[in-house]
């Protein structure tokens, strides 16, 4: 909220200064009363534009009803089948405790799977890649993925690798292996902010997978020899020159309380997060000008407010120094703004 500043000059002789002091203390309470009154609507309004918490709880939230739980025996090991089509397969004896030393008995396999933009955004996981210049560029996924194992609550560590296997009708040989950056996103942490990075300890192969059916499909095959995030990408290339762009919300967001995405047009998994913020000009942007000129997108505006999802999707082709408004929001429940995310071309 605004405000504009006021100047009230009071009289210089005495008595007129006293009246004049009785009228300015009389105003002022006169401005705070009618003020408090009339604004307490206002307020409200104030108070639930900066709000960000719903929108935290609610991607936290998200990632964990995604997640999966298997069992199996540590010590014969065996194939976990994910709702999406995901396949584990642990060897025998792939786990250790804390301390190093192979364990025995029941182990607890989680696992979440990400394949489509709406889970994307709902679970606040981009398709952004780090260069090893450091360059934050898009990648188009093959699948993202959380994996990890536990005994009793406690945290096990890999003996061997896992194989992990992403159902997919069109092999891409240039796809590779990504894992979260070394951020402060440790391997056993689902809550926390991923951008990934080229994990060259690993190799993707075109795989034969057997569902729990017996019904055999193909796709992408890796071994895997840490847990944590990992995704199957490859970088989104494109000849045309590039260009920054910037994206200005509606007065009270910023980047506490949304999120601001960018979807690429016939690109069913890339979407980038613009994760950078402006303080002086209260715009969001990304880091380095990569965005090419010319692409055709929609830009997506997210927050909760109420316990509703306030949006709004616009399409857009870039132009060089793009500053994307977004205008009017709306609001839709979490059904409704899938089905709208989901349904981009």
């Amino acid at each position: 909220m605004k405000t504009s500043n006021r100047t009230i000059a009071v009289p210089n002789n005495s008595r007129n200064a006293k009246k004049g002091m009785m009228i300015f203390l009389l105003l002022n309470v006169a401005i705070l009363l009618f003020g408090s009154c009339k604004n307490d609507d206002n307020d409200i309004i104030i108070e639930r534009i900066i709000n960000g918490i719903e929108l935290q709880k609610a991607i936290n939230d998200n990632r964990e009803e995604a997640m999966q739980t298997f069992v199996m025996n540590a010590e014969t090991g065996g194939y976990m089948y994910g709702e999406e089509g995901t396949q584990l397969h642990f060897l025998p004896n792939s786990f250790l405790d804390q301390n190093g030393d192979p364990i025995s008995g029941s182990v607890t396999i989680e696992l979440v799977e990400i394949y489509d933009k709406a889970k994307m955004l709902l679970t606040k996981m981009p398709t952004n890649g780090k260069r090893p210049n450091g360059d934050i560029e898009t990648l188009k996924s093959a699948g993202e993925f959380f994996v990890n194992a536990n005994q009793n609550g406690n945290q096990l560590q890999l003996a061997n690798a896992f194989e992990i296997f992403s159902p997919n009708e069109d092999f891409d040989p240039e796809m590779r292996l990504f894992k979260a950056a070394d951020n402060g996103c440790d391997n056993d942490i689902i809550d926390c902010d991923v951008v990934w990075e080229e994990n060259r300890e690993g190799n993707i192969d075109l795989g034969q997978g057997e569902g729990p059916n017996g019904t055999g499909v193909t796709g992408y095959s890796s071994f895997i020899n840490n847990f944590g995030w990992t995704n199957i990408d490859r970088w989104y290339n494109d000849p045309r020159p590039k260009t920054v762009i910037y994206v200005d919300v509606p007065e009270g967001y910023d980047n506490t309380n949304c999120n601001v995405y960018v979807s690429y047009d016939g690109e069913p998994t890339a979407l980038a997060l613009l994760d950078t913020y402006i303080e002086e000009t209260e715009l969001f942007s990304e880091h380095y000008g990569l965005i090419p000129i010319g692409l055709e997108v929609h830009f997506i505006f997210v927050s909760i407010q109420d316990g509703e999802y306030t949006y709004a999707i616009q399409g857009a082709t870039i132009t060089e120094d793009h500053v994307e408004v977004i205008g009017s929001t709306t609001t839709a429940s979490e059904a409704e703004l899938i089905a709208l995310i989901n349904g981009l071309p």
